[in-house]
């Protein structure tokens, strides 16, 4: 894994915009397939009331996306997202948070005690999680939710330390710039996006590991 990746959690890289996403993809990690999803995932602006409850879109449609990390319902996320310009919007931006800002107050034993759950089952089981497992943080206000007291607790600390923590605003404003995070450290969300923004088009694909 690269340094830069190590150290800060994210990584930004340039790609000629003439070759494929996913020969892109290949050449810096190993691809990462969601069943439910395609191997290169297409991200466009999205009207709310076109939309599915289960995706961001239908739940905040151009508006801000919060904070949070991908497929944290899952007992074990992607471990990076790499993302990839087609259509620049300048004025959309991505935010990242590490999350050592946001746990680094929070006591051990509150983190060790609360138990998360998935807001709908998986494989009809309620799958606990917890926000901190080993190399893992995750977080998400929407897909998952307290399971018990703790969790409650939890919640509203992670909350109020997401409202007042300093982030890093990244412009994928390039045809081919592209972007690594750290899925299991980095909470990410995006900006709201105004009516000349609509045509922004972002490229993304899982990686299990990074080769560069």
């Amino acid at each position: 894994m690269g340094k830069e990746l190590k150290e800060k959690g994210y990584m930004s890289l340039s790609s000629n915009a003439e070759i494929s996403m996913l020969e892109v993809a290949q050449n810096i990690g190993k691809v990462f397939r969601v069943p439910t999803m395609p191997l290169v995932q297409t991200l466009t602006p999205r009207q709310k009331e076109n939309e599915l409850e289960n995706t961001y879109s239908g739940n905040f449609g151009l508006d801000e996306f919060p904070f949070h990390t991908d497929l944290a319902h899952w007992y074990v996320p992607p471990r990076y997202l790499f993302l990839r310009c087609a259509v620049p919007a300048p004025d959309v931006v991505t935010k990242l948070i590490d999350s050592r800002d946001i746990c680094g107050d929070i006591e051990a034993s509150i983190l060790s005690r609360s138990h998360f759950k998935p807001r709908k089952r998986l494989d009809r089981a309620a799958n606990l999680l917890k926000i901190k497992q080993g190399e893992i943080f995750r977080w998400d206000s929407i897909f998952i939710e307290p399971a018990n007291s703790n969790a409650e607790e939890l919640t509203l600390k992670i909350q109020y330390a997401i409202s007042s923590a300093k982030y890093i605003s990244l412009n994928l404003d390039r045809n081919g710039q592209c972007l690594i995070i750290d899925n299991w450290r980095m909470l990410h969300g995006r900006s709201a996006v105004s009516t000349q923004s609509m045509g922004r088009k972002i490229e993304r694909v899982y990686f299990d590991e990074v080769m560069i």
